[in-house]
């Protein structure tokens, strides 16, 4: 069946874009008034959960999707405990200090694998590049390594999958990727299947 691109349906297509963009710019300034001291209580995790439920549309888009997932696993057991806490305050930091406002939806404009490969963790290496919206890399890291993966710096021959950070189109336009990419190019002239994948498709894998 053939899209729809009555003047109609761009109308309604275009309205539905303005009012995701309004929830994620009112996303945005929750994430911002929350870590503005630095520090995130267990009400406003509450405040945030709330929020993301009763915005299923929002949350379907990254790096709302992103946020929700980390609020629903935190709210399992209906406790924030340090660690959690922690990984959650790093995955706002970034996101609040992104300074290209909702530029988030990124990963198309990355040299990434088409189509995006499967991704397994068990016994692959994964080495994360760029500036990544989940938090630090070493959070992503202490994620693969939970699921029986490994993670190293530098890509290498043991290296499976390269993860470009969602927030690093800037830095790609910019060369400040080309020596991972170089790296990654390289390797694969000597037959060594090195996949390059977006950020965002990384997290979606996460159990």
């Amino acid at each position: 069946m053939s899209e729809d691109r009555s003047p109609g349906s761009r109308a309604r297509r275009l309205r539905e874009q303005r009012r995701i963009e309004r929830g994620l710019a009112e996303m945005m300034g929750l994430v911002r008034g929350v870590i503005a001291d630095g520090r995130v209580s267990s009400d406003e995790a509450e405040q945030l959960a709330q929020w993301t439920r009763e915005q299923p549309d929002v949350v379907a888009r990254w790096p709302a999707n992103l946020l929700a997932r980390r609020l629903e696993k935190i709210q399992r057991d209906g406790r924030l405990d340090a660690r959690e806490r922690a990984h959650l305050e790093a995955i706002l930091g970034q996101l609040a200090g992104n300074s290209g406002g909702l530029g988030f939806t990124l990963a198309t404009d990355l040299p990434v694998d088409v189509p995006a490969p499967e991704v397994v963790f068990e016994g692959r290496t994964f080495v994360f590049a760029g500036e990544l919206a989940y938090g630090p890399a070493r959070s992503c890291e202490r994620e693969v390594l939970e699921l029986g993966g490994a993670c190293e710096r530098t890509v290498s021959r043991r290296t499976d999958y390269v993860v470009l950070g969602s927030l690093s189109a800037d830095d790609w336009a910019q060369d400040a990727l080309g020596p991972v990419l170089d790296a990654v190019v390289q390797y694969r002239a000597r037959g060594v299947p090195i996949a390059v994948i977006a950020e965002e498709h990384w997290a979606e894998a996460l159990p």
